[in-house]
């Protein structure tokens, strides 16, 4: 049979997923399990669409009119690791009641951008880590945001250099503990062994931060710790995520990323922007007043710093980060190194 590194396959099922269709019978629902739990034994895994939603319909009348989703691609992890920008197309149909599937194993060239900043949740496992970040900020200059900018590229030139030795070391450990496994056990034996379980199960720890937060997920915390499982879920939000084309006002439809960037700025400029001032004094003048002064000084307060820690210790840590870069977990984890300058810009910006 040869070499098998990958493979996909376009199927039309009547067993479905997940229950998508319009009009018609319902699907029992152990059906629609059965068929779930043959995907994932097959290592199988939905790769998507671009188009609409359904795959086959029939009746033209309102009345006897359905749409399901018949047709989809699935793949496997290593077929998606070798063509990471596999694409699925929904054609209008014309002929048949199934619309044709046109499979793209490559998008369009796009043009390159500017890699942002991305702060790794498995930094902080490092043992280098808080000593690198205190001498970071203590050499910086300026403003908190200017601090900040130089934190990023020092993290980024700290991360290089410890990257580059994580997989030597990991391959080292395996190969260590697989010695120590076969030895004969004594005192000496059984201290190294534990030792170096300590260190590998670190090494993978940092893994399962890095494929969490690639995951946007927080599944680890309920104990479900599987690498391969969260490497599925970063390609499935990957390929759910991509947006290839963009309508403008105008009705107008782009694949080019300078225009697609224009369009969603033009749009959330637009959405966040406020509109004229109205006058709310003749609404208000019908709300009881019913805070005191003295709550009303209270809540005028500043922010204390012990306040505004607690307020971002109940952040989720890998979740989006602000403009800055940084997700919560930075905060969080170097709050006693850089609480507080931190502190003093949020009382200041009240």
């Amino acid at each position: 049979m040869g070499i098998c590194r990958g493979w996909y396959v376009v199927i039309s099922m009547k067993s479905c997923i997940v229950l998508k269709k319009k009009e018609g019978l319902q699907r029992e629902e152990w059906r629609m399990e059965a068929f779930r739990k043959t995907l994932e034994e097959c290592n199988l895994t939905d790769i998507g669409f671009n188009g609409k939603w359904f795959t086959w319909e029939r009746g033209n009348f309102p009345d006897n009119h359905i749409e399901e989703q018949l047709d989809r691609a699935v793949a496997t992890e290593e077929w998606l690791r070798i063509f990471p920008e596999f694409q699925i197309q929904h054609l209008p149909h014309t002929f048949s009641d199934h619309c044709p599937l046109l499979v793209h194993s490559k998008k369009e060239n796009r043009e390159r951008i500017q890699k942002e900043f991305k702060f790794e949740a498995w930094w902080v496992l490092e043992d280098s880590f808080f000593n690198t970040v205190k001498k970071i900020w203590e050499q910086s200059e300026g403003d908190l945001l200017s601090k900040l900018n130089s934190m990023k590229r020092g993290l980024e030139r700290w991360s290089r250099q410890i990257q580059s030795s994580r997989e030597g070391r990991k391959k080292s450990l395996f190969s260590k503990l697989a010695t120590l496994l076969e030895d004969e056990r004594d005192e000496e034996n059984i201290t190294d062994l534990i030792d170096t379980k300590i260190q590998l199960n670190l090494e993978i720890e940092k893994d399962e931060r890095y494929w969490e937060q690639k995951a946007r997920i927080n599944w680890l915390r309920l104990g479900d710790k599987n690498t391969a499982f969260f490497h599925k879920q970063a390609t499935q939000r990957r390929q759910r995520n991509w947006i290839c084309k963009m309508q403008d006002d105008n009705g107008r439809e782009t694949y080019k990323l300078q225009e697609m960037e224009m369009i969603a700025r033009m749009y959330f400029q637009k959405l966040f922007t406020a509109g004229r001032k109205a006058n709310y004094e003749y609404v208000l003048s019908g709300v009881p007043q019913c805070i005191s002064e003295e709550d009303n000084a209270m809540l005028k307060e500043r922010y204390t710093e012990e306040e505004i820690q607690q307020a971002l210790s109940e952040l989720g840590p890998t979740k989006a980060p602000g403009e800055d870069g940084f997700p919560a977990l930075f905060y969080q984890k170097c709050w006693a190194i850089i609480g507080e300058e931190v502190a003093i810009l949020s009382q200041s910006s009240e």
